[in-house]
């Protein structure tokens, strides 16, 4: 017996398969804290205590860390006896766990200096049990379908869907996954580009549907150019016909039927989901155009098959030019929030009530005929602040749920929160922003304390470090992202809201050793990426293999000290 009066085992070990749980082969060690003897309430000097603290880059640990104390409640070395607190003086032994980021090449697929090109074109990066799907070029059949296991560290091509070196540019507007089948646009010479399907289990690929008719010089109907979302077994996406121009279509991953669901814009394209679609309440709403030629909101009922145009009380949402979600749209609650354009106000934030069916204008930004196009550049929703910037570079808050609205900073030099993709870690709302002097850079905003403040000018003098424009990703609590700089070109880099830090993670491409000049671009991310299993996958260049897939990894170790 551990603990004679009762207590509690702490198994200590690394998450190995990165799985998120720790398994009895992963335990390390376990460590036990027992209660002491039934006596009088409160510590005794013979209590034990232990404390956690968290590790970042600045004590050594890049990718994060924890260090487990222990020790009695005696007061030794100057400590304060039987007070519940375990000081500096009463610490006996520690456990301490760091992690580090790790980069590495997945596969070298094409030889030499050349590179395959991995790439995700608008959403081929795709997951099914261990292995990952994207688009890349071996140099001898072109664009094909590839796949990644992860954990066999293995690249294979899929299906030659296109013969010969052409290719045939698999996931450039539609990839999707329903159970074990990927869904995806391919073209081939005989009917142009269309909707195709592989089995990841079978391994059968086959076209599923040739909406447009074929022809000498076949174009396909580009199936989700507009839209593509999964609703239950059905997939429903935008798809251009000569008989019905772009209109959305559906199709039965059971049955395999494919069928029109509505012909909205007769005699045209109602580009369904253009600028928005989602599903609430088991209902697609979508926008489209119809006969007057301007996108409104709609609906379809997949139970029923009925497809209608919302009709709203309060601001008309059925006037010229509205155009609903053309720069954002955000549902919270019961409540959808988005820009549109309405008649004598011009486009400012607007909200749609779905159960009373209301729609009301949340606040003129821009009083007038002006425009202040909320959230053309960013826009986030944090709890109950929905967080977007204006025209003139303003970034502003909505609370949801009191219907204030301020601004929370303005940015005089422009690009507020262009070409990023904005996340949060806890309180932390990170987004790009010029104010002028810094160019363009990593800003924060603490919802808690309405703080703002430029994270890192990593690129002063240099005209900014254009962040993100690759992707930004948050991997337990830190942030990674590509910039560019003078000494290391476009590269990986990451930031640490625990402790401020922010670093240079990796120069996969050190071509200009001389630094006379600016650095060689590795362009982490640029064609493709995506995070499994606590892996950031992403292409990149370097001198030796050209573009071909890499991954961050973490290294775990751990340390005891009496």
């Amino acid at each position: 017996m551990n603990c004679e009066v009762g207590g509690t085992g702490l198994h200590i070990g690394v998450d190995d398969n990165a799985d998120g749980y720790l398994t009895v082969e992963e335990f390390d060690q376990t460590r036990y804290v027992c209660h002491g003897q039934v006596g009088a309430n409160g510590t005794t000097t013979t209590s034990m205590l232990s404390a956690v603290e968290k590790l970042s880059k600045s004590s050594g640990c890049p990718a994060g860390g924890r260090v487990m104390l222990y020790g009695l409640d005696n007061g030794d070395n100057g400590g304060i006896p039987a007070n519940g607190l375990l000081e500096a003086g009463e610490i006996d032994d520690q456990t301490t766990y760091c992690s580090t980021q790790r980069i590495g090449l997945v596969d070298d697929v094409v030889p030499g200096e050349n590179g395959s090109f991995p790439r995700s074109y608008q959403g081929m990066k795709l997951i099914v049990g261990d292995t990952m799907f994207y688009s890349a070029n071996d140099g001898i059949h072109g664009f094909e379908l590839w796949a990644y296991g992860l954990t066999t560290d293995k690249a294979w091509m899929v299906s030659d869907i296109r013969s010969e070196e052409n290719g045939s540019f698999p996931g450039y507007w539609l990839g999707i996954v329903h159970e074990e089948i990927i869904y995806f646009d391919a073209w081939t010479d005989t009917h142009g580009r269309e909707l195709w399907a592989h089995n990841t289990v079978t391994g059968s690929t086959w076209i599923v549907a040739n909406l447009q008719l074929d022809n000498p010089f076949p174009s396909g109907s580009n199936p989700g150019d507009d839209i593509e979302i999964m609703y239950g077994d059905f997939l429903y996406f935008s798809a251009f016909t000569h008989q019905y121009a772009t209109e959305l279509w559906a199709s039965d991953t059971v049955s395999h039927m494919t069928w029109l669901v509505k012909d909205i814009h007769m005699g045209s394209s109602s580009n369904p989901g253009w600028f928005m679609h989602f599903i609430y309440e088991d209902v697609l709403y979508f926008t489209a155009r119809d006969l007057g030629n301007v996108h409104q909101l709609w609906a379809h009922n997949q139970s029923n098959g009925t497809t209608w145009k919302i009709a709203t009380s309060g601001v008309e949402l059925d006037g010229v030019q509205t155009n609903p979600g053309q720069y954002m749209h955000h549902l919270v609650g019961d409540t959808l929030y988005f820009d549109a354009n309405i008649a004598d106000i011009g486009r400012e934030l607007i909200a749609y009530n779905f159960q009373n069916k209301t729609a009301w204008l949340v606040l003129d930004l821009a009083p007038g005929f002006d425009s202040s196009d909320p959230g053309m550049h960013m826009s986030y929703v944090m709890g109950d602040q929905l967080i977007f910037d204006t025209a003139g570079g303003n970034a502003w808050v909505h609370d949801t749920s009191n219907g204030s609205t301020w601004v929370i900073a303005g940015f005089t030099g422009g690009s507020l929160g262009e070409n990023f993709t904005e996340v949060a870690i806890g309180d932390t709302f990170f987004f790009q922003a010029n104010e002028g002097s810094s160019d363009s850079e990593l800003w924060a905003y603490n919802t808690a304390n309405g703080t703002v403040w430029m994270v890192a000018d990593l690129e002063n003098g240099y005209g900014g470090s254009s962040l993100g424009t690759n992707m930004v990703v948050v991997i337990n609590d830190i942030l990674y992202f590509d910039a560019t700089t003078h000494d290391s070109g476009r590269e990986l880099w990451a930031h640490d809201p625990y402790d401020g830090s922010t670093w240079l993670v990796v120069d996969i491409s050190k071509g200009n050793a001389s630094h006379t000049g600016p650095d060689l671009d590795s362009n982490p991310g640029s064609q493709f990426w995506l995070v499994h299993g606590g892996k950031l996958f992403f292409n990149a260049h370097d001198e030796l293999h050209g573009s071909e897939l890499w991954n961050m990894w973490f290294e775990h170790t751990v340390s005891y000290e009496a």
